[in-house]
């Protein structure tokens, strides 16, 4: 793992750190340490101590949270390795910390297997095992995967990586992150080793590129990326590119590059539906050794209805919930859930406001907010009305007798039993569901 994996690395187990304990420890113990070295035969990541710091201070710190720090690192990388603060980096030996490994840059966690399917990526999920079944697919060369942040896009491309080299030992895989590609691309000119780098990329067999979007304005990353583009293409070799935007709504990035990330299949991932929320939910409890008792499954209930962002954002909610299980040895339920994740309940309620909610509502099932506020009780006027009940209870921090005021001074009883009609039918009826979802998505992007 070369330094660049390494740290990139070592952001992802500070991000899980700051998930599953207090952020003011991480940021001051753990987030100024600069990784120097992974040995794969010590199992040890080395570290340096920022400038002036004491590397006995850090690594103090290090011991008090050893157990959070190996849960962290064995999340991210798929095992434990122990961390030691050193003032220089250790000369390298044998077990140099840049193996030319095949599976080099690829997260062991990040399968097939566990990736959770929903009606979100169906698509994105269908051309990638496609591709990695038969290592080339011409159809959908090149692959461009596009979708918010912590939707899966990274774990499909490690998928097909890893699905790619166990079946096809002797094909050359290659994944890198836009950053990694510029970096390189401006070592290999300060080092006048340019055609080392051309080969590097032009000679595979796959090529995955992260994060395309972060070349906007680096024309000397664009003029080689599109090279290594009509290299690969030329020799029909695989190519996969995931990005933030479709291609046509890259901005700093030229039209010809533009065109050819479109050449083949742009498909996009969508943010999950309830149902792959709690599936993905469920999924991460397995993996963490936890039955799914009734209590845990209310417990996993509460947290999709209540996080519907993205998966990046569920996983740290269960690091979370699941780490102050283990650390004050209580069982999981959903009362615990809502006072560790008070934050992020709480953050979503102040984004939402009752005016809002019933406002977006109304427009969802074509009336105005005064239809809802009216004495009208017939079912096509009800329904929503029960539905704005539902999310403004569930969203903002109003009384029961203040959202009767909201509705045309209806009582606190009325708007109990509005509320808990849906509350109870929410958890079976799956058109509801996907009404309460597409409904919050409008929300959340408004």
């Amino acid at each position: 793992m070369n330094k660049t994996e390494l740290k990139e690395n070592w952001k992802n187990i500070l991000q899980n750190l700051y998930s599953s304990m207090e952020s003011l420890p991480v940021n001051i113990f753990f987030s100024p340490l600069e990784p120097v070295k992974l040995s794969e035969k010590e199992l040890k990541i080395y570290f340096t101590p920022p400038k002036g710091g004491s590397s006995s201070f850090y690594q103090k710190r290090i011991e008090n949270y050893q157990k959070e720090l190996s849960s962290a690192c064995e999340s991210v990388l798929g095992k434990v390795y122990s961390m030691e603060v050193v003032d220089s980096a250790p000369v390298d030996t044998e077990d140099s910390p840049v193996p030319e490994d095949p599976s080099f840059g690829f997260n062991p966690r990040y399968t097939f297997d566990s990736f959770v399917q929903g009606p979100n990526n169906q698509l994105a999920l269908a051309a990638c095992l496609a591709i990695a079944d038969k290592g080339f697919v011409r159809e959908y060369n090149p692959l461009f995967i596009y979708s918010g942040a912590g939707l899966g896009k990274t774990h499909l491309m490690h998928a097909v990586g890893q699905y790619v080299i166990k079946k096809y030992p002797k094909k050359r895989v290659m994944y890198v992150s836009s950053e990694a590609f510029t970096n390189e691309l401006v070592k290999s000119l300060q080092e006048k080793r340019q055609e080392d780098f051309r080969n590097k990329y032009r000679k595979v067999d796959l090529l995955l590129f992260d994060d395309v979007q972060f070349i906007s304005g680096k024309q000397a990353t664009q003029e080689e990326l599109f090279h290594t583009f009509e290299s690969l293409y030329n020799f029909r070799k695989q190519i996969i590119f995931t990005s933030d935007k479709p291609p046509k709504d890259l901005d700093g990035i030229p039209e010809r590059l533009q065109s050819r990330f479109g050449w083949g299949m742009p498909v996009d991932i969508q943010a999950p539906d309830y149902e792959t929320r709690l599936a993905i939910l469920k999924n991460l409890a397995i993996l963490s050794g936890v039955s799914i008792t009734e209590e845990v499954n209310e417990m996993l209930q509460v947290i999709s209805q209540n996080i519907i962002t993205n998966i990046r954002d569920l996983e740290g909610a269960w690091n979370r919930v699941h780490g102050m299980s283990k650390l004050q040895n209580v069982q999981m339920s959903p009362s615990m859930a809502k006072k560790v994740l008070t934050d992020i309940f709480d953050t979503k309620k102040s984004t939402l406001t009752p005016q809002s909610i019933k406002k977006c509502v109304a427009k969802y099932f074509g009336y105005k907010s005064s239809d809802l506020e009216s004495k009208k009780r017939n079912q096509s006027i009800s329904f929503p009305r029960q539905i704005a009940i539902y999310l403004i209870r569930e969203n903002t921090n109003s009384s029961y007798p203040q959202i009767g005021e909201m509705f045309g001074g209806r009582n606190h009883s009325t708007i109990l039993h509005s509320y808990n009609n849906i509350s109870k039918a929410v958890l079976k009826d799956e058109n509801l569901r996907n009404t309460i979802d597409n409904i919050m998505e409008i929300l959340q992007n408004s």
